[in-house]
């Protein structure tokens, strides 16, 4: 494997944490996407939703979005203002930011800092 910087490191671990790939391919995603981790985890799961079934892109989603949920048993397809964001953290994005509005609007969020199952599973996929 080859050497990567401090920096490069500390990005591949926040790819594999924020996608469960693996460390080789999150750092050919990194390398493809100079090293930025948003463009980079867009360019996976646009990948991902190219070259592989529907099935597998959706497993995915759903594995990430369970990364964030904070009360799994009482409410399994919602992830709170806590884990939504912990999870625009993890994507780079301060609450601050337009895009937050623009990424939260894709995913089909039912209130502002909260995110649903299945806006989150179906937004990833149709952007492209």
């Amino acid at each position: 494997m080859p050497s990567h910087t401090p920096t490069q490191k500390a990005a591949i671990q926040q790819f594999i944490g924020i996608t469960n790939a693996k460390e080789s391919a999150a750092a050919k995603q990194l390398k493809n996407n100079n090293w930025n981790l948003q463009n980079a985890v867009n360019a996976f799961y646009q990948s991902s939703n190219a070259s592989s079934t529907p099935s597998h892109a959706e497993q995915s989603l759903n594995k990430l979005f369970d990364r964030y949920r904070e009360n799994a048993k009482e409410e399994p397809d919602s992830i709170g203002v806590q884990g939504c964001m912990h999870y625009l953290g993890d994507l780079g994005l301060s609450l601050e930011e337009p895009v937050v509005l623009a990424v939260l609007t894709e995913l089909d969020a039912p209130t502002m800092g909260e995110l649903a199952r299945k806006g989150f599973v179906e937004g990833w996929k149709e952007l492209r």
